[in-house]
């Protein structure tokens, strides 16, 4: 199991974390600060106050008592990356084509298990799973015409 050994908040919005495989990922957190819950970490002083959490398995910000789990952290750092479908657009193939959990999973010949991952992002989404969705709407487009 992965775990973090370093955390270091880089202003105005970047956090570069180092794994106890000696990898490093780094994180564009633009979208995080001033979010929901996370509007203190606009100020470069909360955002610098970033801890790696009990055991390593995330990050915290005591100041404001929120923080991320290291799966959570590697699915972004993939998606940045390239290396995983975005869980957002994920998301949205599922709303834009009226499909349930059951369904998508069906659809991907997946188990709904493994959508529910994907759909809450407790997983990073292949790369693969994404160009699988673009088929599956490029077919049904196809079919519809």
């Amino acid at each position: 199991m992965l775990t973090i050994v370093a955390a270091r908040a880089i202003p105005p919005a970047t956090i570069e974390l180092d794994l106890c495989d000696g990898k490093t990922l780094t994180i564009d957190a633009t979208a995080i600060i001033g979010s929901s819950g996370y509007e203190p970490l606009i100020a470069p002083d909360q955002f610098a106050a970033v801890v790696v959490s009990d055991w390593g398995h995330g990050i915290d910000w005591p100041g404001i008592d929120r923080g991320f789990s290291i799966a959570a952290l590697i699915r972004l750092a993939r998606e940045q990356s390239g290396t995983a479908f975005p869980t957002a657009d994920f998301n949205t193939w599922m709303k834009r084509n009226g499909l349930t959990l059951t369904t998508a999973a069906q659809a991907l010949g997946l188990s709904r298990r493994t959508i529910i991952y994907y759909n809450t992002g407790q997983k990073p989404i292949p790369i693969y799973i994404g160009l699988a969705c673009e088929g599956w709407d490029a077919r049904n487009r196809r079919q519809a015409a």
